[in-house]
């Protein structure tokens, strides 16, 4: 009977501590630590049930003693989890670090073992050591370096000046992202993806950057433009690039100042913030806007300028071989919306038009923006991006050389229903509203035409009835007029 007693009094006190690990597990509240009670109540259950009397007396003491630690050690660590750490991960008061849990937990354990040693063998332990001059001084001046990294460890668990994740960057030039802090250490992880290993104590001593610490990074770097480029023009342009980018905040919104007029070139100091706090995403960022200055500036027919020094005649700065006219105009021949045309209509329509280059990453339009023109790819490939919710954007499809976008916006005049981003270099035909204009002026017949195809582009991508279609076509037309033909008086 007392073998049942004993084995049903274990049973239930386990039972009980799984079911509240249960309940509690999915509260979003610090896990219980179950495994060292488990362990001590079958411990202590099994001692009671076997039959030890038959072993000597020194040994029943050790096993008691043995017994009575594990107990102890599980009851402390019960304790500490219920009455530090689970009103902690309640929002009673801030979650305590983890170094001072083990701290507690190393200390309160200690001690514990040193009453139950005593109270059952009738060894006094810390007497032992203190009484030792010998020991406690070697003790004392091993423990010297490995003392002050303690206390430095646990002065930084307890503050908030930075946790895992932060982007840190030391007095010496040390730089990386926290990985880990441990009672000794803080763990980096740099750009070559490399442990740096720092003592705490340093940590504490010396000046600390952290990047992150109010939810963005900032980066700043200079770019050189011509002297011939109005300051304000490249002001616009520099923060036109920057704010198209998906990785720059726009709150705070990107900064661009005239830093100085250097020997062949005015630089410019672009400031911009990010989300993603650390070096690799800063370079990355950088690498991203940079490539994209260089398309934008040829764009407008600027370029990064070569030193005053250089007397040597200038490279081509074209994207490799340029398409001609006339296989631009082969190229629009294959379109569904332009193929109708006549040869000598398209080769009009690619005299006012202008051939574009984008980097990867750039977006050639964005969704609402106003716009009046379309875009006819000749190289590349580019994606179509649409906004379903205020933090998200869904990836609609992606476009090859021979196809168009932006025919809605051209011949509506309604603002732009998607964003459009390059994802390689690519180079495109725009074709903009005084082009179209200039070849309805000429022949007016071409509206209804224009109108028709328009329609039936629009009517397969919404299902549209024959009805609906007609009507459609109709205020298509109308619009086309007010756009294309006010001024004509056709």
């Amino acid at each position: 009977m007392e073998v049942l007693r004993v084995w049903a009094t274990a049973m239930v006190a386990a039972a009980v501590l799984v079911l509240l690990d249960r309940l509690l597990r999915g509260r979003r509240l610090p896990r219980m630590p179950i495994g060292l009670a488990l362990l001590a109540l079958f411990v202590w259950a099994l001692l009671r049930t076997l039959p030890l009397g038959l072993l000597p007396a020194g040994y029943r003491l050790w096993i008691s003693l043995a017994d009575d630690l594990l107990l102890t050690w599980a009851g402390i660590r019960l304790l500490l989890w219920a009455g530090v750490e689970l009103p902690g991960g309640a929002g009673l008061w801030r979650a305590p670090p983890r170094l001072l849990l083990q701290l507690l937990t190393l200390g309160t354990g200690a001690l514990a073992t040193v009453v139950v040693v005593r109270e059952t063998t009738q060894r006094d332990l810390l007497g032992l050591v203190t009484t030792s001059a010998v020991l406690t001084a070697v003790i004392g001046l091993a423990g010297q370096e490995a003392l002050k990294d303690l206390f430095a460890g646990l002065e930084l668990q307890v503050g908030d000046e930075f946790g895992v994740g932060d982007w840190l960057v030391l007095q010496d030039g040390t730089e990386g992202i926290v990985i880990s802090l441990t009672w000794r250490d803080t763990w980096l992880r740099n750009v070559e993806d490399a442990l740096v290993v720092v003592p705490n104590s340093k940590m504490t001593s010396e000046v600390l950057y952290n990047k992150g610490s109010f939810g963005w990074a900032s980066d700043r770097f200079d770019v050189g433009l011509d002297y011939d480029y109005p300051p304000a023009r490249a002001r616009q342009l520099l923060a036109s690039v920057a704010l198209q980018h998906p990785r720059v905040l726009r709150e705070p919104p990107p900064r661009i100042r005239v830093k100085e007029f250097a020997e062949s070139s005015i630089t410019y100091e672009l400031q911009v913030w990010q989300r993603e706090a650390s070096l690799r995403a800063r370079l990355d960022l950088r690498s991203d806007l940079l490539e994209q200055i260089w398309y934008a500036l040829r764009r407008e027919g600027q370029s990064i300028p070569f030193p005053v020094r250089d007397i040597q005649p200038r490279r081509s700065r074209s994207v490799g071989t340029l398409p001609t006219p006339e296989e631009c105009r082969l190229a629009l021949a294959q379109n569904q919306l332009l193929g109708s045309l006549s040869p000598e209509q398209l080769r009009h329509l690619v005299e006012g038009s202008r051939m574009m280059a984008y980097g990867p990453g750039e977006a050639v339009v964005t969704e609402g923006a106003e716009g009046a023109s379309m875009y006819h790819l000749l190289r590349g490939r580019v994606e179509v991006l649409k906004q379903v919710a205020p933090d998200r954007t869904v990836r609609v499809k992606e476009l090859g050389p021979g196809e168009v976008f932006g025919e809605m916006t051209l011949f509506l005049d309604a603002p732009r229903s998607a964003t459009v981003r390059a994802t390689e270099e690519s180079l495109m035909l725009r074709v903009g509203r005084e082009a179209v204009r200039s070849l309805l002026e000429q022949n007016p017949a071409l509206l209804e035409r224009f109108a028709s195809l328009v329609t039936a582009r629009k009517a397969e991508l919404e299902s549209l009835s024959n009805e609906q279609r007609d009507v459609e076509k109709n205020a298509l037309m109308d619009t086309m007029r007010r756009l294309f033909l006010a001024f004509t008086g056709v």
